[in-house]
């Protein structure tokens, strides 16, 4: 049984769910922090309105495509070794996460049209938009299970290279430790800082760029409980 067109179409859904991510991450490159002033807050959310609504759908369509690069993980992984529960985790951990994403995505694009619509509510813009920066760092909690679950799979069959069990597994730690940072929330630590924000996500998009790779580069082996292929050079 040949999975490897459909399988290579997962891996362009990856590539193309990271290049949307990207551009709506460019667009937001001007955000201010949740330490800056509810006035800081409330006019960059009033004035970039326009750039927030669009980076808003480009994100909700990175989340969906992600959801299609998940599921592709989730089937070679299931094909290749099925009496594992890792496959059905990877699915389900993507499954949260996604959700989570795209509700977090969701209420940002509300809670600005509602603040921009009715400025006398800008006066209290810093508490919706502080909060949802939070939800966002807690999210990278929810990421961690797919990933461990895909350093599992990876580690139990051939589908994939060693190294990408250890470099997913790798990232699973940083979201988990980016995650639990929320506790300080100030300083280095703070939920939108470089260390715990820009850090775990660079190593998430350079994470997901290598996983579509070996999903899409090459001819891809029949999967199946039978037999046991490897997705690129080991």
């Amino acid at each position: 049984m040949s999975n490897g067109h459909e399988m290579r179409w997962g891996g362009l859904a990856g590539l193309a769910s990271l290049v949307l991510a990207v551009i709506a991450s460019i667009l937001l490159r001007g955000a201010p922090r949740i330490t800056e002033s509810t006035n800081a807050i409330a006019s960059y959310l009033f004035f970039a309105r326009g750039m927030i609504m669009t980076a808003v759908v480009l994100a909700a369509a990175a989340i969906v495509l992600f959801m299609w690069f998940g599921a592709t993980l989730a089937t070679a992984f299931r094909l290749a070794d099925p009496n594992s529960d890792a496959p059905a985790v990877v699915l389900s951990g993507f499954a949260i996460t996604a959700s989570i994403g795209f509700l977090g995505v969701a209420a940002l694009g509300g809670v600005v049209q509602a603040l921009t619509t009715h400025p006398m509510l800008l006066v209290v813009a810093s508490i919706p938009y502080s909060a949802l920066v939070v939800v966002r760092a807690i999210a990278g909690l929810a990421l961690a299970l797919p990933l461990a679950a895909c350093a599992v799979a990876i580690a139990r069959t051939d589908v994939f290279p060693k190294w990408a069990g250890w470099f997913t597994g790798f990232v699973a730690v940083i979201r988990v430790l980016g995650a639990i940072t929320v506790i300080s929330g100030a300083g280095v630590l703070a939920p939108d800082s470089v260390l715990t924000s820009y850090v775990p996500n660079a190593l998430t998009a350079l994470w997901l760029l290598a996983m579509s790779g070996l999903l899409v580069r090459e001819h891809l082996p029949s999967i199946s409980p039978q037999r046991r292929g490897a997705v690129g050079p080991a």
